[in-house]
């Protein structure tokens, strides 16, 4: 597939780079990450991130999806299953944030792929397809940039 033809051949050139051709040690995490990352946001937003592995975008998403991925984890997740817990203000403070900060740059990627169809000069992916179809009826909600489909039978 092409995405992962260039998403490997991007991180293994940079890995080689920083490694100066393997003669400095480099924790490949960060790579691994941003071609996780990269792939799904091209198929998603039809978006890359270019650049180093510091790219403040990256880290920002990388961490607020960690942390949106241990409150949903069922041994980090302990409201889930002792209701008093629930009424503990610190969980939800951080669950509160961690939202905010994931709308801050998913409505910034659609905002980028709105601009990028309005041009004419975006790259094929899923939501650029919804928001392409004139029988999707979408719906852009308050708190988060999600896009809810009615398909009409």
């Amino acid at each position: 597939m092409p995405i992962i033809d260039l998403e490997a051949t991007a991180s293994i050139k940079e890995l080689l780079k920083d490694s100066q051709n393997g003669t400095v040690d480099v924790n490949p995490t960060a790579y691994f990450q941003r071609f996780a990352l990269n792939t799904s946001l091209t198929l998603n937003y039809g978006f890359r991130i270019e650049g180093n592995v510091d790219d403040e975008l990256l880290k920002e998403i990388v961490d607020v999806e960690r942390g949106v991925s241990n409150f949903r984890s069922t041994s980090n997740n302990w409201q889930d299953y002792i209701p008093l817990l629930r009424i503990i203000p610190k969980m939800n403070r951080e669950a509160e944030e961690f939202r905010v900060r994931r709308d801050k740059y998913l409505t910034y990627l659609l905002d980028i792929l709105k601009d990028r169809i309005a041009k004419g000069t975006d790259t094929p992916c899923i939501t650029g397809n919804i928001l392409k179809d004139p029988e999707a009826k979408l719906n852009e909600g308050k708190s988060a940039p999600s896009l809810i489909v009615r398909v009409r039978h």
